[in-house]
């Protein structure tokens, strides 16, 4: 049965990888959103491009905000229902959802490209490249993250019943 600061450890830890790694993707997602947005989208696929980086952009904005807010509520207020196991599986399926969209879409896009043979019309490449990478990061962790959850939820279900409903087991 995993104690109060076993839980409290793992869940800083969990929760602050995702959180780095989300200020990443948002960083990287925010600056191909706005480089593209003054000078155009590549011309092979515009509207793919267009979409698919903007999905991540907002998976990003998603797990940023509800990251910080999860992180320091817990911190802060761990007892309290409003930080319990369904106020952190609910935003945290929906980020995993939305990055494992953005990330499959955009590298079901960028698949066959070859960034070091691209012409000029394809600014940023690498960059783009670098976002699929860091998506898919962020899609393992909060798959760990969720793995954490639902355990969590069945340790404190089996042991207390419905009644539980905080992310301490103990």
């Amino acid at each position: 049965m995993p104690s109060e600061r076993v839980t409290k450890i793992a869940h800083s830890v969990l929760f602050g990888l995702t959180l780095l790694v989300g200020i990443i993707a948002l960083i990287i997602s925010a600056t191909l959103v706005s480089h593209y947005n003054k000078n155009g989208y590549p011309p092979q696929h515009t509207g793919g491009y267009t979409a698919r980086i903007r999905i991540l952009l907002v998976a990003s904005v998603w797990t940023t905000v509800f990251g910080i807010a999860l992180t320091v509520g817990f911190q802060l207020l761990g007892n309290h229902v409003a930080f319990g196991i369904l106020a952190h599986l609910v935003p945290i399926t929906i980020a995993f959802v939305l990055f494992v969209i953005g990330a499959a879409s955009l590298t079901a896009l960028t698949d066959k490209i070859d960034c070091g043979r691209v012409t000029d019309a394809f600014s940023r490449c690498g960059v783009v490249k670098g976002l699929v990478v860091i998506s898919w990061i962020e899609s393992i962790i909060l798959l760990v993250t969720l793995v954490f959850l639902i355990t969590l939820a069945f340790v404190a279900r089996g042991r207390y019943g419905v009644h539980k409903s905080t992310l301490y087991a103990d």
